[in-house]
């Protein structure tokens, strides 16, 4: 197939796709030769007709008048069908397979100018655009950083090279910042994190040139890809109490600064380690907490204890899971 424009299909355009391709039977009668369908019709182009609907092919025979054998994939997807047939029936992957714009519309083709301004903030001009990823199914976890990143790092590169054919320089700079970094850039080459790793790591190695930076934040930096930290040119180290961690951290610090990084277990909260471009020397800093604090501040234990027993609405919680 090919299409004079880029054209985008629907995972559930694709499934019906396979879908005809596996049933699909061939007329074999005097002039035919083609796929047909049940009402006798000869499919010319598979295009304009397997995207729409699941087709009903005539049924194999060796008679005379309705001669008709297996297409060349008949029966090959089989085990293939099944599997996409469970993940289109999964409601928590609807994000991903039934994208839907706010008015409950399905994003199209053409949406895609649009999608781009809400990744780069130009949809509403704002600085900080936040993907939440925590409601985000493990098994697709990896795969959604990377498209993201990618369509991220794409649009910076076409954008940079846009700007040279002008001869003048890339002027909208962006940063990707990775919360939590040591669950999409691990160390280890997990095949569940490598689509992921394989992303940022072109990000943190090329996006300099297209006016890319990556933040990566982590409380295991141990865990964190090493091609990653190699391509770090700050750290900001916080209370760090674990040996392996400590040992990670102190490796790009310089060797005279070895009476900072023995802090680290000791700073306080919002003190931290700084090295690296962004500071003149190794320094030790206090950060100014944020105010009002986030919902997602640690819970004052020892205040709460003390408190009576709170009524949970459990039925309200389990809703939302559900969902």
């Amino acid at each position: 197939m090919t299409y004079d424009t880029p054209v985008y299909f629907s995972i559930t355009e694709v499934y019906r796709y396979i879908e005809n391709m596996n049933r699909e039977m061939i007329g074999c009668e005097d002039g035919e030769n083609k796929p047909k369908l049940l009402d006798g019709t000869l499919v010319e182009d598979r295009k304009d007709h397997y995207f729409d609907k699941i087709q009903t092919f005539v049924p194999q025979s060796q008679s005379k008048g309705s001669k008709a054998t297996n297409g060349p994939f008949n029966g090959e997807f089989n085990r293939f069908v099944s599997r996409l047939e469970t993940k289109l029936t999964d409601k928590r992957l609807r994000f991903l397979l039934h994208p839907a714009k706010s008015d409950g519309s399905p994003f199209r083709t053409e949406d895609f100018e649009q999608i781009m301004k809400q990744f780069i903030g130009y949809l509403n001009k704002a600085n900080v655009t936040i993907v939440d990823l925590s409601g985000i199914p493990f098994e697709v976890l990896s795969i959604t950083v990377s498209l993201v990143s990618r369509l991220i790092f794409d649009f910076c590169f076409h954008y940079s090279k846009l700007r040279h054919e002008r001869d003048a320089s890339n002027d909208v700079p962006v940063m990707i910042i990775c919360e939590e970094g040591h669950n999409y850039v691990p160390q280890k080459d997990d095949a569940a994190y490598r689509s992921s790793r394989k992303s940022l790591e072109r990000v943190a190695k090329e996006g300099r040139k297209y006016g890319l930076s990556l933040m990566v934040v982590s409380q295991r930096p141990s865990e964190v890809s090493e091609t990653i930290f190699a391509q770090c040119n700050s750290f900001l180290a916080l209370r760090l109490t674990n040996n392996a961690d400590q040992n990670y951290v102190k490796r790009p610090f310089p060797d005279n600064s070895s009476g900072i990084t023995d802090i680290l277990p000791n700073l306080a909260p919002g003190e931290c380690v700084v090295v690296g471009d962004a500071v003149l020397l190794p320094a030790v800093v206090q950060m100014p907490l944020p105010k009002p604090e986030p919902h997602s501040q640690s819970v004052c234990v020892h205040k709460e204890w003390k408190k009576p027993w709170r009524d949970v609405t459990f039925k309200d919680v389990i809703s939302r899971w559900r969902k």
